[in-house]
């Protein structure tokens, strides 16, 4: 009996040393991804502003041409 016993707290002792191990391990990884994260949030806003300023400057080209061709057809009047 007290070999049983004594296995028994053997082996739970392993299980709460695997437990804590694992549990660090979870905790470095969940810490690297989340540091991680916030480089890729300030990537992607970036390249987000950078693709928002170049369509406005594209639009700021074309706005002049699109303006002149609606105001052709609004003001020609088709009898």
């Amino acid at each position: 009996m007290a070999r049983l016993r004594q296995a028994k707290e053997e082996a739970d002792r392993e299980v709460q040393q695997y437990r804590t191990n694992m549990e660090a391990d979870y905790q470095n990884k969940l810490s690297e991804t989340s540091g991680s994260s916030g480089s890729n949030v300030k990537r992607l806003e970036e390249e987000t502003d950078t693709k928002i300023k170049s369509l406005k400057e594209s639009a700021a080209k074309v706005q002049s041409d699109i303006v002149g061709m609606v105001m052709k057809y609004i003001t020609n009047v088709k009898i």
